[in-house]
């Protein structure tokens, strides 16, 4: 889908609700980042940026803040009231995007590699686990191990309070509460 400000594309991965004439509530996505410039404006959502390939970004936001991205998976927060401004480092990204909308909902996100088990306590309304690069074998509290491929997503929409086991490779965690 073209991007608010007409600048580029955006990969919806997936958002609630998915009615495209609502307005949105959450949202996952992925973006290619070919020049600087600025980013749209969300006003009344939160955002988290996580760095997905390429030599890194800079991101200006309005009061003077910066958040600066130069390793795989490294992860900047911000409010998308904020004007920001993206500043290339040596060539294209591209990026994982988590918007939520701040009087309706809050996202913890977590990205790691586990190529070793590592164990997270869990605790969300909505669990969203992604894949990059290669697979990751789940498994909640003991259950039964899920294979999930690489570049797909893992949803439980049921409330979560448990222990969550990730092993294979690198993953992008999102806890979504609803206020």
């Amino acid at each position: 889908m073209p991007w608010k400000n007409g600048q580029g594309t955006t990969v919806e991965i997936l958002k609630e609700p998915q009615n495209a004439t609502t307005e949105t509530i959450w949202r996952l996505s992925m973006a290619d980042v070919s020049v600087d410039g600025e980013f749209s404006n969300f006003a009344g959502y939160d955002r988290t940026l996580i760095l997905l390939e390429g030599n890194g970004v800079t991101l200006h936001h309005g009061k003077g803040d910066r958040h600066v991205l130069q390793s795989h998976l490294q992860a900047a927060k911000f409010s998308g009231d904020d004007q920001t401004i993206a500043e290339l480092h040596n060539g294209p990204i591209k990026d994982f995007n988590v918007i939520t909308q701040r009087k309706r909902c809050t996202a913890k996100v977590i990205s790691g590699t586990s190529s070793d088990k590592s164990t997270l306590h869990v605790k969300s309304d909505l669990l969203l686990l992604y894949a990059v690069e290669e697979n990751v074998f789940i498994r909640v509290s003991g259950g039964k191990s899920i294979s999930l491929s690489r570049q797909h997503l893992f949803v439980s929409a049921c409330p979560v309070d448990d222990l969550l086991e990730c092993s294979g490779g690198a993953y992008i965690l999102v806890l979504v509460s609803y206020l």
